[in-house]
């Protein structure tokens, strides 16, 4: 990585690619099999980051192999090796302790980052100081055949982001979002939290007072495989999740709500796995049955 004096830092240009101060962080624990694809989605990238910051919290399969494969490829690339597993939200707090970059930059690394993601958000973010985090829409698809299952419609607006966090629901995607550093040195990664530790963090920043966009374009696609949060969500996420919102926005979840809720989101999985035409409409319908509002939201509204 270059010795240059970051204090200024105003982008250079490594291997024909400008380099942007920004410090991605993406904690890791046994994805060995996906790493290559997204390392490789890295070296496709338009821009580069100042740090890539790839923290491996204590895998027990070939993640350090493969990751110390492309250090060569990618003179950014930071590799942090725990000696231990301490847990998703804890990896990334090491992370973000040492980034030095203007701006965070948040993926998984069983994800592939668009190849002109990080110009397009760090573009926004340095033309309008008004915004504080900068998330975008995205494409799931399925891990096994490849084949796209989803694509997301986040809310553009920060009132429309703020009232879904208030509502108790996520209004940016977790690893669509890049932003000002000093909100995510402010406000940590609770473990505690984990898997509801996104809504939580975000939903602690909107409160505190920080500007939300989406964009509409799809800036990354996310995989969904086994073990994949997107995949796996008992409802004690859910009752996690609303209970974050009790707290932070002094609200009241009634348990109907949250299992009404549950049941929409596990009919609507449903609807989005399923290869038969008919199962697929009549998970559809039962999604729609139990929360109207959201099935409408996801295909017609912003």
């Amino acid at each position: 990585m270059s010795k240059k004096n970051y204090q200024d830092f105003d982008g250079y240009l490594n291997d024909n690619k400008l380099t942007l101060d920004i410090s991605v962080v993406a904690a890791n624990y046994n994805n060995a099999p996906f790493l290559e694809d997204f390392f490789e989605s890295w070296k496709k990238s338009t821009a580069l980051p100042k740090e890539l910051i790839f923290i491996d919290d204590g895998s027990i399969d070939d993640s350090l192999e493969i990751a110390n494969n492309y250090k060569a490829e990618l003179p950014c690339l930071i590799i942090i090796a725990l000696d231990k597993n301490i847990g998703f939200g804890n990896a990334l707090n090491e992370g973000i302790d040492l980034a030095t970059g203007k701006y965070i930059f948040r993926i998984d690394p069983d994800d592939e980052v668009h190849k002109d993601r990080l110009q397009i958000q760090y573009d926004l973010l340095e033309s309008d100081q008004n915004i504080d985090i900068i998330g975008s829409n995205a494409i799931a698809f399925n891990s096994v055949t490849g084949k796209d299952v989803n694509k997301t419609n986040f809310p553009l607006t920060h009132k429309k982001i703020l009232s879904a966090y208030r509502k108790g629901e996520h209004g940016v995607l977790h690893g669509t979002v890049m932003g000002r550093s000093s909100y995510f040195k402010k406000h940590k990664y609770v473990q505690s939290n984990v898997p509801a530790e996104d809504y939580d963090i975000f939903a602690r920043m909107i409160k505190d007072g920080a500007i939300f966009k989406n964009l509409p374009e799809v800036l990354l696609r996310y995989r969904i495989h086994l073990n994949s949060a997107s995949n796996v969500l008992p409802i004690s996420t859910i009752q996690k999740t609303y209970a974050l919102r009790d707290k932070i926005f002094s609200t009241q979840t009634s348990s109907l709500h949250i299992n009404l809720y549950f049941l929409h989101i596990k009919f609507y999985r449903k609807f989005l796995f399923s290869n038969n035409g008919f199962k697929r409409l009549f998970f559809l319908l039962l999604a729609a049955t139990l929360r109207p509002d959201k099935v409408v939201k996801k295909f017609f509204s912003r």
